[in-house]
């Protein structure tokens, strides 16, 4: 994941006219402060909706890039809802537009040749795993596995975010439980375990 450098770079890029100076100032520190509190969340939330990571960075900036472009259409204190919904449909794009591609003859080149240690390597094993696990969850029930499991948000502020009912995200949570669950025990049953 790109640092600090990369939201320069997305801040920099910010198309906002010189209509009027004032209003473009507070819009762009608005946006500012998007990034600087959002940027993690949203690389993270995009590379668990199934975006590969070397698309990631591109599709977090969209996602600002659209919030930029918007920034006068999102109510205070619901940015991050709307930085959500953009991301949830930019991953469901994503994901449609990598489907239709024709893979490369070439192996993943960004895959080290060396052997790293142990652990590593393990742990690499794993972020593949709940990788292919999640890739098997239907988008709905995942969003909200991922959105508690993964990224720490409490039920309600899910509710807020995917603008369903509290019960709702309940029934989704325990069936992305259920299915996280089957889904390991499955990989883990082909896969030989992960250490």
């Amino acid at each position: 994941m790109a640092g600090a450098a990369h939201h320069l770079a997305v801040t920099a890029a910010l198309p906002f006219p010189a209509l009027n100076f004032e209003a473009t100032v507070d819009r762009r520190a608005r946006l500012e402060r998007m990034i600087n509190g959002e940027y993690r969340f949203i690389w993270r939330l995009l590379r668990r909706l199934g975006v590969p990571a070397d698309h990631a960075s591109d599709a977090v900036q969209q996602v600002f890039l659209i919030a930029a472009e918007r920034i006068d259409d999102i109510r205070e204190a619901s940015e991050r809802s709307f930085l959500f919904g953009t991301a949830v449909r930019l991953s469901q794009t994503s994901r449609r537009r990598l489907a239709r591609e024709v893979p490369h003859e070439y192996p993943d080149l960004d895959v080290s040749p060396l052997p790293g240690p142990e652990e590593l390597s393990d742990q690499k094993r794993a972020r593949e795993m709940l990788d292919r696990v999640l890739e098997e969850m239907p988008m709905d029930v995942r969003t909200v596995f991922v959105l508690f499991e993964l990224e720490g948000l409490t039920s309600p502020e899910i509710a807020q975010v995917v603008e369903v009912p509290l019960g709702t995200v309940a029934s989704r949570l325990r069936r992305g439980r259920d299915m996280f669950r089957e889904l390991v025990e499955r990989e883990t049953k082909t896969q030989g375990g992960v250490r």
